[in-house]
């Protein structure tokens, strides 16, 4: 796939004809680099802060535990992201990213990114919407771990979840879900049923299927 083609459809570009996002790449192109499977893409030990797009292949995001066990907290496939917020943070980049396929990865730098935000309002639009989403999903995961009711914790994961996958449907585990919400599986499961007998969700062959996100979200507040 052409990388203007690719780009045109992944956020940071989206509703940008072609020919606009041709002429911002002449003044700042972008670096593809290949990895093979297992090679780490993107850590906090890059000096340079980066965005990259998942160009070909998968990517895992990850995080070592204080125990020294590594925890996948995410796969990330075509098209898909990483370092966005970093690059507007002091913080050094919090996670890992290896590549759990051979891979090709797309960057830009920092000042990449100013220099579009500077010469095209769409690419900014586009900037403020995704971070105004990272802001959502943050506050739904912390409604998840502050929520009293077991229900209404587990509202707040399932939408989570949905922003994950990008999807009205998904896998869904009792062990995960108990451990994120900090609740028993006995709950958890009464939790499920009330929510599907609210006609908020179905279940079925360990998969969630939201019915009714709105009705979701009405339970956070």
């Amino acid at each position: 796939m052409e990388v203007y083609r690719f780009l045109s459809q992944t956020f940071l570009f989206s509703n940008l004809e072609e020919s606009a996002i041709v002429k911002l790449l002449e003044k700042r192109a972008p670096k593809i680099i290949e990895y093979k499977r297992g090679d780490e893409v993107y850590s906090s030990s890059n000096k340079e802060k980066l965005i990259g797009f998942i160009f070909i292949g998968r990517c895992e995001v990850r995080r070592n535990k204080c125990d020294g066990a590594r925890v996948v907290l995410n796969e990330l496939k075509e098209k898909d992201s990483f370092g966005v917020l970093s690059i507007y943070s002091e913080d050094e980049f919090p996670t890992q990213i290896f590549a759990s396929l051979n891979s090709s990865v797309l960057f830009f730098t920092a000042e990449d990114i100013r220099y579009f935000v500077n010469n095209c309002s769409q690419i900014s639009n586009n900037l403020i919407v995704f971070l105004a989403d990272r802001i959502s999903f943050l506050n739904k995961k912390i409604t998840t771990f502050s929520g009293t009711r077991v229900e209404d914790r587990l509202a707040a994961f399932l939408l989570c979840e949905r922003s994950v996958y990008g999807s009205d449907f998904f896998p869904f585990n009792i062990q995960k879900t108990a451990s994120e919400i900090n609740a028993g599986r006995a709950s958890v499961y009464r939790a499920l049923d009330a929510l599907s007998e609210a006609h908020l969700i179905s279940i079925t062959d360990k998969k969630i299927y939201i019915l009714d996100r709105e009705g979701l979200e009405r339970n956070l507040k």
